[in-house]
């Protein structure tokens, strides 16, 4: 028993906080020497037993936003098992456990929730197999989501890619890596903020044409051309320059944009902590719940 409560609470803490954790911006600052020039963008996943990170783990439908930011000041979101799911669960413990099995099925009718709870704490290897399964179906599922968008939008890069899939599993894998290093970033933002996708397109853009014309600069010993290839790079850094501070406008609308939330968070919390703290809510609430607990009442305590 006790160890399968750790099992679970292992699992389940270690799901939620996959699920829940927040999205970090696509550029860090150096704290001793801040330098606009310093480029640290999010790294792509590294193979298909590596695929992990917040996005990387996360559907569409599971992303954060003013909703989930409430919830998650109440607790972390139940993690809800499917009828499949529980079905598996329960056909094992029918095996390891038949009391405890029909127990849950009576617990089953009476509280759903409370039995969903019950079956994770008592699921036991099928329970964490099952969480298992699921973050690697999301992992390939992104992984497939960022090929496509990959043909898409660099297609040729796309079709390199694949035709070392058959060949070469090992520098498959490795170009992937390098491959999601580049532009992992910018299909990342695309779902959640095109417009920062599209400067990160253009600054991708920049960055290749500024290591050309540093190439050439030093590859050539003609001063005139070495001053005309220069020129270019002066433009072509500016242009860089001019895109850097617009994706640190975007990123302080999105800070900016999470601050307004949570001060509404928190001027919602203190008017409930007032109206908490008031004398005759809470001799209604008491009584309230009294009453629910001899099998009437209405008042919500969880």
């Amino acid at each position: 028993m006790k160890t399968s409560r750790t099992i679970f609470v292992v699992l389940i803490t270690a799901i939620v906080t996959l699920l829940n954790l927040p999205c970090t911006g696509s550029e860090r600052e150096h704290k001793e020497e801040p330098n606009i020039w310093f480029e640290e963008g999010p790294r792509g996943p590294r193979g298909p037993e590596e695929l992990r990170g917040p996005d990387e783990l996360r559907g569409p439908e599971e992303r954060r936003g003013p909703r989930d930011a409430r919830r998650s000041r109440r607790g972390p979101r139940r993690f809800e098992l499917t009828d499949e799911e529980i079905g598996r669960i329960m056909s094992s413990l029918k095996e390891n456990d038949p009391k405890k099995a029909e127990e849950l099925e009576k617990l089953r009718v009476e509280d759903p929730n409370k039995f969903q709870f019950e079956l994770g704490m008592h699921g036991g290897e099928e329970f964490g197999r099952i969480i298992r399964e699921r973050i690697e179906r999301w992992r390939n599922q992104r992984k497939d989501e960022f090929i496509q968008w990959l043909e898409n939008n660099y297609s040729q890069t796309a079709k390199e890619l694949a035709g070392l899939k058959e060949k070469d599993a090992k520098l498959y894998w490795e170009k992937f890596e390098i491959i999601s290093r580049k532009y992992w970033p910018i299909f990342d933002e695309e779902k959640r903020n095109p417009e920062l996708a599209n400067v990160l397109k253009e600054d991708l853009v920049l960055k290749t044409k500024r290591d050309e014309l540093v190439e050439k600069i030093k590859g050539t010993k003609d001063e005139k051309t070495k001053k005309e290839l220069t020129g270019q790079m002066e433009e072509v850094v500016g242009r860089r320059f001019d895109l850097i501070i617009r994706r640190k406008q975007i990123e302080y609308e999105r800070l900016l944009k999470r601050v307004v939330e949570l001060q509404k968070q928190l001027e919602e919390s203190k008017a409930e902590i007032s109206k908490w703290q008031d004398v005759d809510f809470k001799n209604e609430s008491v009584t309230n719940r009294v009453k629910e607990l001899l099998g009437s009442g209405t008042f919500k305590w969880d």
